[in-house]
């Protein structure tokens, strides 16, 4: 089900969400797209720290991804040509075959990663003895060749070359303008916690803008031949545009091999009999440096399944799960962040019953830490917590294993609010 490219959208930014008649008026008039005024984005930098187990212990890698996100109004009109887009593209994948390879940023038929994954490593454990290879395609977004892109921008319309409000929209997303959100927020003194605080509808007014920021050059704009901005509502869907050439030439290898590719945006997974490993390799690093992007080649996971029943070591870690050719299980990273997460949250909670204690001149320990909102992240099954998402990778996956992997979920939190207790 695609979501309403209309939407109101609810954070805070250069404009206030315009009217939606207004807006719709807007992006569905070509003359208007062409000559269109953008805002510039607002941009951040999300820091996430993936958790690898290598010889019995955990390494934390600390991974920075950009993103920007755009103006209410923009984002309308990115949102109306995504939808567009989609469904032109939607008809080349099936004009291609290309249908069940590309798994990222389509039009939902209700499948999550989870159905992704489980069917990749049934079809590993239909085909034994083969070989997985799982690689990560480096810098994605931020590497997205402007030349290539466009071309097959075009490919995709049947046009050879970009109609004007299509071309509005590619000159926006490779020559954008951006603005670091922590300038931007300290400037106009708002809280990243509570940008809305005091009923705030908008960061600023077009004025204020160019007076503390353009003019005191906090604006950015790429001025690189390569990359687009992570974010905004068009550049998933262009990024699986640009990946189409890749998709075709592999899926048709592959093919001919006997084997599966399956791509989730920059995850390339390929599984191959074991005769044609070596050249699967080669194939898939020389066609990605065809189309301008890399890979690299020491974070290739090459995991070799042979009879069924073995074990295999290490295990192939697909899209959130691991699969070593008997057990499907959550992926160990995931596991270690969300105990760390229950940690953490008990030391929030400890932080503020200690205020709490403070304003009311009592011991901090004669107030009890409150158990209802810890148990409801973190013991029982809730919206988007990751009980239930592991609930439904069990019950999808029919993996006991999975249920083992949080069934001490319950004493962590007893141990973590036991040592806030014990501190003093």
């Amino acid at each position: 089900m695609r979501l309403d490219p209309l939407r109101r959208r609810h954070y805070l930014h250069l404009d206030e969400p315009p009217a939606r008649g207004a807006i719709k008026a807007a992006v569905s008039n070509p003359s208007r797209v062409a000559t269109w005024q953008f805002y510039p984005l607002i941009s951040h930098t999300v820091v996430t720290h993936k958790v690898k187990r290598k010889a019995g212990h955990f390494h934390v890698k600390e991974k920075r991804r950009p993103i920007s996100y755009a103006s209410h109004r923009d984002a309308a009109l990115y949102a109306y040509y995504a939808d567009k887009l989609t469904t032109h593209y939607e008809r080349r994948l099936k004009k291609l075959g290309l249908q069940e390879v590309v798994t990222a940023f389509r039009t939902g038929d209700g499948r999550c990663n989870i159905h992704f994954a489980q069917e990749a490593f049934a079809w590993i454990d239909q085909h034994r003895p083969c070989v997985a290879l799982a690689y990560d395609i480096s810098g994605f977004f931020d590497n997205l060749d402007h030349g290539l892109l466009k071309r097959t921008w075009c490919e995709v319309l049947g046009t050879t070359s970009l109609p004007p409000d299509h071309y509005a929209l590619y000159r926006s997303l490779t020559r954008y303008a951006a603005v670091d959100r922590t300038v931007l927020y300290t400037t106009f003194g708002i809280s990243v916690h509570a940008p809305k605080a005091s009923g705030r509808t908008r960061v600023c007014t077009p004025e204020q803008f160019r007076q503390r920021i353009v003019d005191m050059g906090w604006v950015n704009v790429h001025q690189d031949t390569k990359g687009i901005p992570q974010g905004t509502p068009l550049s998933a869907t262009l990024s699986n545009i640009y990946m189409l050439e890749f998709d075709k030439q592999l899926s048709a290898q592959v093919q001919i091999w006997g084997g599966l590719f399956r791509r989730y945006c920059d995850d390339v997974l390929c599984v191959v009999p074991p005769e044609h490993a070596e050249d699967a390799k080669a194939f898939i690093e020389s066609l990605v440096l065809s189309i301008k992007l890399e890979v690299q080649p020491e974070k290739l996971e090459e995991c070799s399944f042979g009879a069924s029943g073995v074990v295999t070591t290490p295990a192939l870690q697909y899209l959130g799960l691991t699969f070593d050719g008997m057990n499907i299980r959550l992926r160990a990273g995931g596991v270690a962040r969300f105990f760390n997460r229950i940690r953490k949250g008990v030391r929030q909670a400890d932080k503020a019953r200690a205020r709490i204690a403070a304003r009311s001149g009592v011991a901090k320990n004669s107030i009890p830490i409150k158990r209802g909102r810890l148990n409801r992240s973190y013991l029982f099954s809730g919206p988007r917590n990751f009980v239930s998402y592991a609930d439904r990778a069990e019950n999808l996956t029919k993996s006991p294993q999975i249920r083992q992997q949080l069934s001490r979920r319950g004493q962590a939190l007893d141990a973590a609010i036991q040592k806030a207790n014990e501190k003093t």
